[in-house]
């Protein structure tokens, strides 16, 4: 072990992620840590509980940080809760005067955390594999316009369908990955997610009137609720952009939408 990387022991329980870390927090692994916890979130367990004992070490309190930071970058998408199970006072007391605890979940035990998890919300999820070339923008808007259609949520068909050709064009233009293309729909939130085999981070460019496509970023942050990038599971990254429902939609999908 040295001081540059964190070992990091998983389990599964009750379908949550438990990550058990060992190593020293610091400047040098923070990043390398955060972005685990977000790789495991990306996995969609129903939660992803952070056990920390006595063989792991924050090097101050600040750093603590990283467990609100990843809970509040997961917390739209992919909407996974995410606790820490705090088996050393010291490890409470850096928590808790961090203010992390204010907004992260602090338990004793695991079997505590998982008690407190709750039922996930419901999700219906259509994905597609597009091709690396022009033409997959194109099928990216087909592919969501034909999904918001089966979906009744056509009140969000046009910006979701701007969103997917907007982030599907970039992996085309930028990456030499195959598109893969997710829409997501989870309580009053349309998602759509896109991901590809190259981890850097899309970069925003000048919005212009003078180009047709291509617009980017930009775009995607203006029409969206929230959006963000997160490291893929096994690799790469996924750009995702969430879209609130009206709430007719949402009272109409919570109480007589079939689970698909």
């Amino acid at each position: 072990m040295t001081t540059r990387e964190i070992g990091l022991t998983t389990r599964q329980e009750d379908g949550c992620t438990v990550v058990r870390p060992a190593g020293r927090l610091d400047l040098s692994t923070y990043t390398s840590f955060r972005d685990s916890l977000l790789k495991y979130a990306a996995e969609e367990p129903r939660a992803v509980i952070a056990e920390l004992g006595d063989e792991f070490e924050i090097a101050s309190p600040t750093l603590a940080t990283v467990f609100s930071v990843v809970w509040m970058r997961v917390s739209e998408w992919p909407g996974v809760p995410v606790m820490v199970v705090s088996e050393c006072d010291r490890h409470s007391a850096a928590l808790t005067s961090s203010g992390v605890a204010r907004f992260v979940p602090l338990h004793g035990t695991v079997r505590a955390a998982l008690d407190a998890v709750g039922q996930p919300v419901e999700r219906r999820r259509h994905e597609v594999t597009l091709p690396a070339a022009a033409v997959s923008s194109r099928l990216a808007r087909e592919f969501v316009r034909g999904t918001c259609r089966r979906w009744g949520v056509e009140a969000v068909v046009d910006d979701a369908a701007l969103i997917a050709s907007e982030l599907t064009e970039n992996v085309v233009q930028h990456t030499s990955s195959a598109p893969v293309l997710r829409v997501e729909l989870r309580g009053d939130r349309f998602t759509v997610a896109v991901r590809d085999d190259d981890p850097r981070s899309p970069q925003a460019r000048e919005l212009t009137t003078d180009r047709v496509g291509g617009r980017g970023i930009p775009i995607v942050e203006a029409i969206s609720r929230a959006w963000g990038c997160s490291p893929a599971a096994h690799g790469g990254k996924v750009v995702w952009a969430v879209l609130a429902l009206p709430s007719s939609r949402r009272w109409m999908f919570n109480r007589t939408e079939p689970h698909e």
